[in-house]
C-alpha cells in the first residue's frame, strides 16, 4: 500500500460547481461521503477502486450507511455530478490522479537527489580513506623524487575528479525539491515540514517559483507569516486569473485602496472577497439618485458581516447595530438564507417598538 501521509486538497473545494451540485442533493453528509471515497482511492496502489459484488458493502461500512445508499451515491457522483469516473471495472477521481502524479514525480526526484548526495558522501569518505593510506605508505617507504612528483600530481587528479563529481551532484540537485521559494521559506518562516514542502512545489508547478515568492513576501509585509495565509493569497490569484508578478502588484494596489475605504470605517487586514466589490458596484448603480434609509444601510452592514464570517459581537460593534438586540439565531437566519438581513432588522425594530 502506498504512503497515505498526504494528498493535495483545495481549501475552497466546497465551492466547486460539481461539488455544489452534489451538496444540493446530499447535503453535508454527501460532502463527507465524497471525501471518505477520495481518501479510500488515495490508499489504493493505482488510486482506483475495483468494482465487484462486495465493493458497495465495503464502501457502506466506511460511509456508515447501507449498500444501496453507497451504490446510489457513487453512481450519482459518476453519472450526475461527474466528480468520479468509471470504465465499468474500476472507478476513480481524475482530479486525484492528476494531483498524485505531481506528488509522485516530486517524491521520485527527491529520492534521486538524496541518493546523489549519499553517493557523494560515500565517495568523499573513500577518497579521504585512500588519501590517508597513501600518506602512510609514502612516509614508510621514503618515496624518491620521481615518486614525490607523482604524489604532487595526485591532488590535481583527485581535485578534478571531485569537481566532476560535484558537477554531477549539482545537476542531480537541480532536479530536486530545493527551490528559491523553499529556501526563502526556511530563511523567513522557519523549519519546513514535508507536507508544506510538497504543497509549495505543487503551487510552483501551477504559478511558478517567482509568484510563490511574491506571495510569501506579501504575507510577511502584512505581518501574517504563515503558510496558510500564503496559500490564501495564491488561491485568490487563481480565482482572479492572476498569473504574472505585474498583475499581482496591480492587485495589491487595489487591495490597499479597498482596505483604506473599509465600509465599517475601521482598518482591517482581512482580504475582502471579490463578490463584495462587485456587489458594491451593482448596488451603487441600482440606487443611483436614491438615498437608502437607515435600516437599509444597517441591513447591508449586517448582510456583509455575515457573508465574510464575522462574529455577532464584531458585526454589532463595528456596524453600529447595538440598538437592534441581535442574537446568534438572527445571524443563523441570515447565514442560512431563511430570512434577509432587512427582514431580521425590521422584525427586531417592531419588537423594540412593542416592547417600549
Amino acid at each position: 500500500m502506498k504512503n497515505t501521509y498526504y494528498f493535495s486538497h483545495d481549501g475552497n473545494a466546497r465551492n466547486d460547481p460539481k461539488i455544489l451540485s452534489m451538496r444540493s442533493v446530499y447535503g453535508s453528509e454527501g460532502y463527507g461521503w465524497y471525501w471518505i471515497i477520495i481518501e479510500m482511492l488515495r490508499e489504493q496502489n493505482d488510486y482506483k477502486i475495483k468494482i465487484n459484488k462486495y465493493t458497495w458493502n465495503a464502501l457502506a461500512m466506511q460511509l456508515q450507511c447501507d449498500a444501496d445508499a453507497a451504490h446510489r451515491f457513487a453512481s450519482d457522483c459518476i453519472n450526475e455530478f461527474e466528480l468520479l469516473h468509471s470504465d465499468g471495472e474500476y472507478f476513480w477521481s481524475e482530479s486525484l490522479l492528476k494531483r498524485m502524479e505531481v506528488k509522485d514525480t516530486k517524491s521520485e526526484k527527491a529520492k534521486k537527489a538524496a541518493q546523489a548526495r549519499w553517493n557523494k558522501k560515500v565517495r568523499n569518505d573513500k577518497d579521504s580513506s585512500d588519501s590517508k593510506a597513501n600518506k602512510k605508505s609514502s612516509n614508510a617507504e621514503g618515496m624518491q623524487a620521481h615518486s614525490e612528483r607523482n604524489a604532487t600530481a595526485m591532488p590535481n587528479k583527485v581535485k578534478k575528479s571531485k569537481e566532476n563529481e560535484s558537477k554531477e551532484v549539482v545537476e542531480d540537485e537541480k532536479s530536486s525539491t530545493t527551490t528559491d521559494a523553499i529556501q526563502f521559506y526556511q530563511s523567513n518562516f522557519g523549519m519546513i515540514r514535508p507536507q508544506t514542502s510538497e504543497e509549495i512545489l505543487a503551487w510552483i508547478d501551477d504559478l511558478g517559483d517567482e509568484m510563490v515568492l511574491v506571495a510569501m513576501k506579501r504575507s510577511l509585509d502584512r505581518n501574517k507569516p504563515s503558510w496558510g495565509y500564503v496559500k490564501s493569497i495564491l488561491q485568490s490569484w487563481v480565482n482572479k486569473n492572476i498569473t504574472t508578478v505585474k498583475q499581482a502588484q496591480a492587485e495589491e494596489v487595489e487591495f490597499r485602496n479597498r482596505k483604506q475605504g473599509n465600509s465599517f470605517g475601521k482598518q482591517s487586514n482581512e482580504v475582502i472577497p471579490e463578490w463584495f466589490n462587485q456587489r458594491s458596484v451593482q448596488d451603487r448603480g441600482e440606487s443611483e439618485g436614491k438615498q437608502p434609509t437607515q435600516i437599509q444601510s444597517d441591513a447591508t452592514k449586517l448582510d456583509i458581516g455575515v457573508r465574510i464570517g464575522r462574529s455577532l459581537e464584531r458585526i454589532v460593534t463595528e456596524g453600529g447595530l447595538e440598538g437592534y438586540g441581535l442574537t446568534e439565531n438572527d445571524i443563523e437566519l441570515v447565514k442560512n438564507k431563511k430570512a434577509t438581513a432587512l427582514d431580521v432588522l425590521q422584525s427586531r425594530s417592531e419588537l423594540r417598538v412593542v416592547g417600549s
